[in-house]
């Protein structure tokens, strides 16, 4: 069972490697102020996690085998389980507005498509359609669809 704890580090000594299946893994033998001492195993060969003089969370736990118990220490992970790494989003709205705009471009080639627009008017379409997006001022009919809807009758979108 892993038990956290917090202790300053009073010795992180090295103590060979070994082959896992996340490659060469380096054995460390911690030791604390409070007298816990166990291995971390760390893919770094330069651990940064137990430095000694530090103060730091860690978890411990504990396994028997043949006879003999086993600590084995980690860094304790943060409330909520693990923070690292992952799909971070970065806020770019230059992004956005280039995504923004292939949509819009989509749809006013689907109106060409479809006879409702003039091939000529696609990128006065779009931009239209892009204004409207980000509340910008739109014409009301910025200009007339050079054909008319299946059922005769014209539309009266502003793009």
């Amino acid at each position: 069972m892993a038990e956290t704890k917090k202790s300053v580090v009073t010795s992180a000594q090295g103590n060979g490697t070994w082959e896992s299946k996340y490659g060469t893994m380096y054995k460390f033998e911690i030791s604390f102020e409070n007298g816990d001492a166990g291995e971390y195993n760390s893919k770094s060969q330069d651990q940064n996690k137990f430095v000694t003089g530090q103060e730091v969370e860690y978890t411990i736990t504990s396994r028997e085998y043949n006879g003999n118990t086993f600590y084995t220490i980690k860094p304790a992970q943060p409330v909520g389980g693990y923070s690292g790494g992952g799909y971070k989003s970065k806020a770019d709205p230059e992004k956005d507005r280039r995504i923004a705009k292939l949509a819009v471009l989509k749809s006013a080639t689907e109106l060409v498509t479809a006879k409702l627009v003039d091939r000529k008017d696609i990128f006065a379409c779009a931009d239209e359609m892009i204004k409207w997006v980000y509340d910008e001022k739109v014409d009301v009919v910025p200009h007339k669809p050079t054909a008319n809807l299946p059922d005769g009758s014209t539309d009266d979108l502003p793009f």
